[in-house]
């Protein structure tokens, strides 16, 4: 299972609580360590910033450990240009424009869409609960 994960406005910028981000990027650390990519406006282009960009919230030790593990994509217009199609994935963002959808339907791939509300004090916490049931199901 590939995991695909945006910062700003899902572990940046976000209601929910910096522990609950804390567990859910923890976990991915665990659980998908070889299978957690960036899928984020700070890893485009053949340039990763997701560190700086998380530093300034997160302690060095996990920004590191991150850094270390999670992935880069990179991607032209669209951020599903970064998904690979043929492995099954799940893709945290908090806005999926019109056009990306289409081709996450043209693959018959919606399901992979993991909406996150950064409004919602709750949404990584269900986020987290989600990994936990695909982990169990696996």
């Amino acid at each position: 299972m590939d995991i695909y994960l945006d910062i700003d406005g899902v572990i940046l910028g976000t209601y929910s609580p910096l522990e609950d981000c804390i567990e859910f990027l923890e976990y991915l650390l665990v659980h998908f360590p070889d299978t957690t990519y960036w899928l984020t406006t700070h890893c485009k282009g053949g340039e990763n910033h997701t560190g700086e960009s998380l530093s300034r919230i997160y302690q060095s030790e996990l920004v590191d450990k991150i850094e270390a593990t999670f992935k880069e994509t990179d991607w032209g217009v669209l951020k599903t240009d970064a998904i690979d199609f043929s492995r099954p994935f799940v893709w945290f963002d908090d806005t999926l424009y019109q056009s990306e959808k289409m081709v996450l339907t043209q693959h018959g791939a919606e399901d992979g869409y993991y909406k996150i509300d950064p409004e919602d004090p709750e949404a990584i916490k269900r986020a987290l609960d989600h990994l936990r049931q695909i982990k169990k199901a696996q």
